[in-house]
């Protein structure tokens, strides 16, 4: 370890003997005491404690100057700045008070403050214009009005830096703020010029990377076809040769143009053999190669391990879709059809199929998870992402490219509840729900919709999974067991007491006098049922659990009105639980397979004579998914950017699973099935 006196030991010692010591020897020795450091500052000023001034002593704390500096050097910038500003209304003049400003307007600009730090850098110019470190306070100034969005100021201010710095670093700092201000006025070639140069100098790799990464964002996101053409020429090798050959390539997938990505794809493996991409770009002109067919759909699902049934389920709607085309249909597009529960990955599985110019469109994959992996790969690739059966709320906002056609719980809600106010004429609801994620969103999107189609919901109850006995909750609905029924109407008749009017919110329920019978003071032959103050009851549970809960409302008196369920319901075994008590139900699904429609009864009659059984409404939705992309290529959209088009335009498409349109947020609209119960049995209502 070497420990170097400080400069208030050797500045004393070299003054005393100036004359026994050359010149040189003094020049030389102060340049080691008080070494000449640039202080240029990058995006945020470089606050890491190494100037000029070189260490801080103890023995200087009693000076705010000092002490500002110990704090600055230390790194703690908001506990320093008291003191500079304490030094500058102590000392109206001194050298140290220029430095006190400068430090100041670093410690601002760090801390995202521009305008102030701008009048501390002003201040210094206006008050010594040769200031030794003005280069570096003029970048400052410059970045600072750059951030403030005062671009002309911030570009003259760099074009005084760059002219002037003898500080390579930031001069390739400098041309690459120059390169952002060219992107902004859209002047690309210019842009990507200075980009060159930045990437291409060995000062600073940090500053190549940085260049890197804008040259590529901008090539890939802000340059139109006709930009990036004009480039190619005059870039024909090394960088950014490379990058604007991948977005030519790009934007040949996206237009469908197999021959064009070709030539291009080809060109590029020629000039950069060993290109990370290279290996990639192989493996995409050998699969191009494979097969004749103008249009490939991919099809991303579970056909092996625990999902494998429910993948074969969709798999085999995508396929009855596809056997339906005329023949000259199926000889244009071509089913890619891949497992995506191998270990490689959703994302990797769909890399492979966007890769494929002749990939427009994906059907799948199954789970909403795998929903949210797809996201990045279909954005990078502009790939349309069509889920047959991805329900959960929020996975379509996140990206333009992910469509489906799933029965959502939002589609449920909203459906059941325009049926019942506007077909059923119920206007006042209860809800009993289950503590489950299903359960919470189902209750969620029918409260906003009751009060959307000015309906009113007058009473709210939840019950866990785990209860079979859900006592509590009926009588927090209003529900009353027939003995304490009795007990109240008696009390409120030989008090004479006027019963509450169901304005009141607090009254869900209350005794109804069907017949009584007065001997003396006794109430004989009285028989009473209980008035509801609402007209139907929501339950978006599934049918083991409604099952119980039916009966237990009849029981506590809860009947005559509508009780209203989602597709839990749809189950035989609902009918077998339920029973008799099953009286006024109505619940919603997006397929039913005994519908007499009969697009639907077709539909049926195909499925079972192709694959013996049943459809499940999962290859129902993964049907009528199939026929809408099918349908759109028929109609042109022979790439991935006319198939967005097509899909976000859809509107009432009659498929199997109800009308269909498909929004431009990706998400669908159904008019799904209302089915009811008679003579045991579940049947169609609308």
């Amino acid at each position: 370890m070497i420990l170097f006196p400080s400069k208030n030991f050797i500045l004393p010692l070299l003054l005393n003997n100036l004359k026994k010591i050359p010149a040189t020897s003094i020049v030389l020795s102060l340049c080691f005491i008080l070494p000449l450091h640039s202080e240029a500052q990058s995006e945020n000023p470089d606050l890491s404690g190494q100037d000029s001034y070189g260490a801080i002593e103890k023995a200087d704390y009693g000076d705010p100057f000092m002490q500002g500096e110990h704090l600055f050097h230390a790194g703690e910038f908001i506990e320093a700045k008291p003191f500079f500003h304490q030094y500058l209304e102590e000392n109206e003049r001194g050298e140290r008070r220029l430095k006190a400003y400068f430090r100041l307007g670093m410690i601002d600009q760090k801390n995202q403050s521009y305008s102030t730090a701008l009048r501390f850098y002003k201040m210094i110019l206006e008050s010594r214009p040769d200031y030794l470190l003005a280069n570096e306070i003029k970048f400052n100034m410059a970045v600072c009005n750059f951030e403030l969005g005062n671009l002309e100021a911030a570009e003259d201010l760099f074009k005084v830096v760059i002219r002037k710095s003898v500080d390579k670093k930031e001069k390739w700092k400098t041309l690459y703020y120059l390169s952002r201000l060219d992107e902004m006025k859209l002047s690309f070639e210019g842009a990507i010029e200075k980009l060159k140069k930045v990437y291409t100098q060995v000062d600073d790799k940090e500053m190549s990377q940085k260049a890197f990464s804008l040259a590529k964002k901008m090539i890939d996101v802000n340059m139109g076809e006709r930009a990036v053409f004009s480039l190619i020429q005059k870039y024909q090798k090394g960088f950014p040769a490379d990058l604007l050959l991948l977005k030519q390539l790009s934007n040949h997938r996206e237009n469908g143009d197999v021959n064009g990505y070709k030539k291009v794809l080809e060109k590029f493996l020629f000039k950069f053999p060993g290109h990370k991409e290279s290996e990639a770009l192989k493996n995409d002109l050998e699969s191009i190669e494979k097969r004749d067919s103008q249009v490939e759909v991919g099809v991303v699902l579970p056909l092996t391990g625990k999902l494998a049934a429910t993948g074969q389920k969709v798999l085999q709607g995508i396929q009855l879709a596809y056997s339906l085309l005329p023949e000259a249909s199926r000889k244009d597009i071509y089913l890619n059809v891949k497992d995506s529960s191998g270990a490689s990955g959703i994302e990797t599985v769909l890399g492979e199929l966007a890769r494929n110019p002749k990939t427009v469109g994906v059907l799948g994959p199954l789970l909403s998870d795998e929903i949210k992996q797809s996201i990045n790969v279909a954005d990078l690739f502009k790939l349309n992402v069509f889920s047959p059966t991805a329900s959960s709320a929020g996975i379509v906002e996140n990206s333009p490219y992910i469509f489906r056609n799933a029965l959502t719980r939002k589609i449920q809600a909203r459906y059941l509840a325009e049926y019942s106010i506007n077909t059923l004429n119920l206007r006042r609801f209860a809800i009993l729900y289950p503590m489950e994620p299903f359960g919470e969103e189902l209750k969620e999107e029918f409260l906003k919709a009751v009060e959307g189609f000015g309906g009113e919901i007058v009473g709210v109850s939840s019950y866990d999974r785990s209860q079979n006995d859900f006592k509590k909750q009926i009588l927090e609905l209003g529900g009353v067991a027939d003995d304490d029924l009795d007990r109240i109407t008696r009390k409120l008749l030989l008090e004479n007491k006027e019963q509450k009017d169901f304005s009141d919110p607090t009254l869900l329920s209350r005794p109804k006098v069907n017949m009584e019978h007065w001997s003396e003071d006794k109430i004989e032959n009285l028989k009473v049922s209980l008035e509801l103050g609402y007209d139907a009851m929501f339950i978006p549970g599934v049918y083991d659990k409604v099952g119980l809960i039916i009966p237990q409302l009849a029981f506590y008196n809860i009947e005559k009105i509508a009780l209203l369920g989602a597709n839990g319901w749809n189950s035989p075994e609902l009918i077998k639980m339920g029973g008799k008590f099953l009286k006024s139900i109505y619940f919603v699904d997006g397929f039913y397979s005994d519908s007499h429609q009969v697009r639907v009864r077709r539909f049926v009659e195909q499925f079972q004579n192709n694959y013996g059984e049943v459809p499940s409404h999962l290859s129902a939705q993964a049907y009528d998914a199939a026929g809408i992309i099918f349908k759109s290529i028929n109609s042109g959209a022979s790439n991935r950017l006319k198939l967005k088009e097509r899909l976000i335009a859809v509107e009432n498409y009659p498929g199997v699973t109800g009308k269909t349109s498909l929004l431009e947020s990706g998400d669908s609209e159904k008019n799904i099935f209302a089915l009811t119960v008679r003579k045991k049995k579940i049947v169609e209502e609308n």
